[in-house]
């Protein structure tokens, strides 16, 4: 089993990057910012990161070892997208305490995670020799 600090923070690396990237592209060409956006930039670094984790591990993966680096790049998402605005930012803080976007960040929220588990499933299968 690979280390799970250093996914977490590989996947941190990758998942704000990307966000950057697509930040300066959305400013450069107007292209469209949209919630869907959001929860493909967020996945797309598990399938880097079910690669990493197989070329890394001594032993085959098992289901628990796959769920728990799910569950690594899920907690690592939520606080960065969910608590980190919730904290720092009043009107998102508002929204969620009044309930009025609390909708809307759980099925992102939601669907952020079953991305994750189906880019991180198509990640066990990429690069398989034969």
């Amino acid at each position: 089993m690979p280390s799970l600090p250093m996914i977490a923070v590989r996947y941190l690396a990758w998942m704000v990057g990307l966000r950057i990237l697509y930040v300066g592209l959305t400013m450069m060409t107007s292209f469209p910012n949209t919630l869907a956006t959001v929860v493909i930039l967020a996945a797309a670094p598990a399938i880097e990161i079910a690669m990493y984790a197989k070329r890394t591990a001594r032993a085959p993966i098992v289901f628990g070892g796959w769920t728990k680096i799910w569950a690594v790049m899920f907690g690592v998402y939520v606080v960065v997208n969910v608590g980190l605005p919730a904290a720092l930012v009043a009107t998102t803080r508002a929204a969620v305490l009044d309930g009025s976007g609390l909708g809307s960040l759980a099925i992102v929220t939601a669907s952020t995670g079953a991305m994750l588990a189906l880019f991180l499933w198509v990640g066990t299968r990429a690069g398989r020799s034969g």
